[in-house]
């Protein structure tokens, strides 16, 4: 049934309530774009698929005693930033101190957390995110977990990863550039909840 006849008699408009910004001239990536970082993306997840059937990520499992506990947030908070100062280091943009420097989210980590431990350190970096602002290393993480977590979703990483585009969109509408440096990685991050994630209503066009 062709609906369109209707279109001209609507006499309500349902908001959109998703919670997303929408991107502003000249700020959203092309629709190439992201299907050409979807493609990347499934590869790279494939890969790692690949290293758990395989039981590779057993040789890397002596580093999970060097890991803090999941529970710790604030452990978690100094590895990943090497700063122990809760968020402010996060929004001037400086995200190690001389003396402790932040841990990238490298395979020797990643293997040895399993699915529920993905989520926690997920949550915790939407947190993070969401009370101190965005940073570069913060992104490496983001798309790390992003790649570990296994469809189809729970509804908590479900949650999170909408929760995650969210902030994405809302902080991409405040940047005062098209050039500005964390434009891609929000475009990325929320390019993948959208089309990878089948949050299908975030999608742009």
């Amino acid at each position: 049934m062709d609906t369109s006849t209707f279109h001209v008699r609507q006499t309500l408009k349902i908001p959109n309530c998703n919670g997303c910004q929408p991107a502003p001239a000249g700020y959203a990536p092309s629709l190439s774009w992201q299907r050409a970082k979807v493609s990347d993306f499934s590869d790279l997840r494939q890969r790692l698929m690949s290293l758990r059937s395989k039981n590779d990520f057993r040789k890397h499992l002596h580093q999970r005693s060097k890991l803090p506990e999941i529970e710790n947030e604030t452990a978690w908070l100094h590895f990943c930033f090497g700063s122990s100062l809760r968020l402010k280091p996060l929004c001037d943009g400086r995200t190690a101190t001389e003396s402790s420097q932040p841990s990238l989210p490298l395979l020797s980590v990643l293997l040895c957390l399993d699915q529920p431990a993905i989520e926690q350190l997920l949550c915790y970096h939407i947190n993070w995110f969401q009370e101190g602002g965005f940073s570069d290393v913060q992104g490496q993480w983001l798309f790390a977990l992003f790649a570990c977590l296994e469809k189809p979703l729970t509804p908590e990483a479900c949650h999170l990863l909408r929760t995650a585009a969210r902030l994405c969109t809302n902080l991409r509408a405040t940047l005062d550039s098209p050039e500005h440096p964390h434009l891609s990685g929000l475009n990325l991050l929320q390019c993948l909840v959208a089309r990878y994630f089948d949050q299908s209503d975030l999608c742009e066009k």
